[in-house]
């Protein structure tokens, strides 16, 4: 094994560690009802979802236009610039002392759109490219999903577990975001 093969194994695994405990942190921490009260914002999740769809994705294609890049580089710039509902969101939301339930309530709208946008509209981005929604779906519910619904039901039977727990899991998804 390579020291490159060792890094990209630490990263693999400290980013899913990363998602997967800053998912439970987050439904330790959050109601339904509060992570859900952002969705009734119809301005809100109207300029989010814009925002998310349409300018960033617009800006990636500009980008890959203006600036002269390898096609890997490209490939990688409209991929970011597609795929929203990143994980990370709530956690840079909860650093700078943000709404941190708007976050993961707006996380939680953008990553279902980006299920059914993606295979539509990468395609359109990236000719030859093909994009299963069951792939991506299946990634988001493994890795995103499941661990925010156990920490949802945690919440809602046990809510001293949930807190203790939830202070734990930001603890690790902190360490494991630096690490990655």
């Amino acid at each position: 094994m390579t020291i490159s093969d060792f890094l990209s194994s630490i990263a693999g695994i400290s980013g899913l560690l990363f998602v997967v405990t800053s998912m439970l942190a987050m439904s330790f921490s959050l109601s339904l009802q509060q992570m859900t009260q952002p969705l009734k914002n119809t301005r809100l999740v109207i300029l989010a979802l814009l925002a998310n769809f349409v300018l960033v994705p617009l800006l990636a294609f500009g980008i890959i236009k203006l600036i002269p890049l390898d096609e890997s580089l490209q490939i990688g710039v409209i991929l970011f610039g597609t795929a929203a509902g990143s994980p990370f969101i709530p956690k840079m939301v909860q650093g700078a002392k943000g709404n941190v339930a708007n976050a993961v309530g707006l996380m939680f709208l953008t990553m279902v759109v980006t299920i059914f946008y993606l295979p539509i509209f990468l395609p359109l981005l990236l000719p030859g490219v093909e994009v299963s929604s069951w792939d991506i779906a299946k990634s988001l519910i493994v890795t995103m999903l499941i661990p925010m619904v156990i920490g949802m039901l945690i919440k809602s039977h046990s809510p001293d577990v949930a807190d203790h727990w939830a202070s734990v899991m930001n603890k690790i998804s902190t360490v494991s975001v630096l690490i990655l």
